[in-house]
């Protein structure tokens, strides 16, 4: 008899684990269309969590340009900061592929002028983001992409779109809108 009920507590116990379901937490990705075109000496820029990423081209001259990626420093609705995903070891912003993971695994800075020099010429390509931001002193993270062209020269810099998951903590992979 004994053996009957522990092995009736051990079928019991062995379906209530299988049945037991596994909880998953869906993206919340907010995507958008930005059809911007920064030219020299005309900056614009694109709302973050908390902070506005500005781009910006300069000229040392009147004939070489270089761009920059700026993180705007004032308060914006929140208290928190962006990080730029950048080259292992360097300040540089990787330019991206279609299909890249962004996560908490990527190599972060939050340094405030960051060069996109390594784009001029070679296409459509990926900025990857996070957002932090602090609601009730907890640290949640939001993860990003940004679509850029960056022209030959330098000179002209078309913002193409954006998405964002806004489900803390959950990775983003370069041109998912879904």
């Amino acid at each position: 008899m004994k053996k009957n009920t522990i092995l009736f507590l051990t079928i019991i116990f062995a379906s209530t684990m299988s049945c037991k379901k596994t909880e998953t937490v869906n993206d919340d990705i907010d995507f958008k269309s930005l059809d911007k075109t920064i030219v020299i000496e005309n900056n614009d820029s694109i709302s973050g969590t908390c902070k506005d990423l500005i781009f910006t081209i300069n000229s040392s001259n009147q004939i070489d340009f270089y761009s920059v990626l700026r993180i705007n420093s004032s308060l914006i609705a929140c208290d928190g900061y962006n990080s730029i995903l950048t080259n292992p070891g360097t300040d540089e912003v990787s330019p991206l592929d279609e299909g890249f993971e962004i996560s908490e695994a990527s190599n972060w800075t939050g340094v405030q002028d960051l060069s996109l020099d390594d784009f001029a010429g070679i296409g459509e390509k990926y900025i990857g983001y996070r957002s932090c931001f602090y609601p009730e002193g907890v640290d949640n993270f939001n993860y990003g992409w940004i679509k850029i062209k960056l022209s030959e020269n330098n000179d002209t810099l078309k913002i193409i779109n954006r998405a964002t998951n806004h489900t803390n903590y959950k990775s983003i992979t370069t041109g998912q809108v879904n």
